[in-house]
């Protein structure tokens, strides 16, 4: 769940506090709007990703494309019903897109394939493309996928900082935002250390302290 993403012509963000898609010409030192979702003809946007020339994002009501040089958003896949789509990434060329409790693939977002529905991780909550890996924030921790997600092997492990929901880059560092707060790992998501201070890509005008809310169902209790 990269909070920004290049594209060649312009970088673009998901403002989750308005419902928006922004859009930067300046390597991201301003911003504007691309696409804002006031009357939520789309619904509430959870991921945004640039993949084959074209602008993904996903939102509660499905997975929606256009071209990033002009905002008009077409379904190209309803929500999944049972376990919907909660993020989406682009990553070795091809599309990958989880539900808390899967990963899917796709090449041009019409028609998805399962790859993965075990239960090592825990639920997953968000995907990222980092430094050549596809990296996966869970329920348990940080994962890494190998064979095009149909494997995933834990990168860090521990209960101290909660659940991961969301994790995005920038140059050689990974930022992440868990139940208890925002961390930054130096080393590719080995190790974490706090962050009070919010640097890096969370902004202000992303909403303040809890940018992302853990979509995770609710389980039932045991009989």
């Amino acid at each position: 769940m990269p909070l920004v993403i290049d594209a060649p012509e312009a970088s673009f963000r998901l403002n989750y506090l308005f419902n928006r898609v922004e859009i930067s010409h300046d390597f991201r030192q301003t911003w504007s709007i691309f696409y804002e979702d006031e009357t939520h003809p789309l619904g509430t946007f959870r991921g945004l990703t640039f993949h084959r020339g074209e602008l993904f994002l996903v939102t509660d009501t499905g997975i929606y494309s256009t071209q990033p040089d002009t905002p008009q958003f077409v379904q190209i896949s309803p929500q999944r019903k049972g376990g919907e789509f909660v993020d989406i990434e682009s990553f070795d060329n091809m599309l990958y897109a989880c539900t808390n409790d899967a990963i899917f693939q796709a090449s041009s977002g019409v028609r998805w394939r399962l790859k993965y529905d075990g239960s090592t991780c825990g639920h997953f909550f968000s995907l990222l493309n980092f430094q050549g890996k596809l990296f996966a924030a869970c329920e348990k921790g940080i994962y890494v996928a190998s064979q095009e997600g149909k494997f995933w092997h834990p990168r860090y492990l521990s209960k101290d900082l909660g659940m991961f929901v969301a994790l995005d880059g920038r140059g050689d560092k990974l930022f992440a935002q868990t139940e208890k707060g925002f961390f930054v790992s130096n080393d590719a998501a080995q190790h974490w250390q706090p962050q009070s201070n919010v640097q890096g890509p969370w902004t202000e005008a992303m909403g303040g302290s809890m940018l992302f809310e853990p979509r995770l169902k609710r389980r039932e209790k045991d009989s």
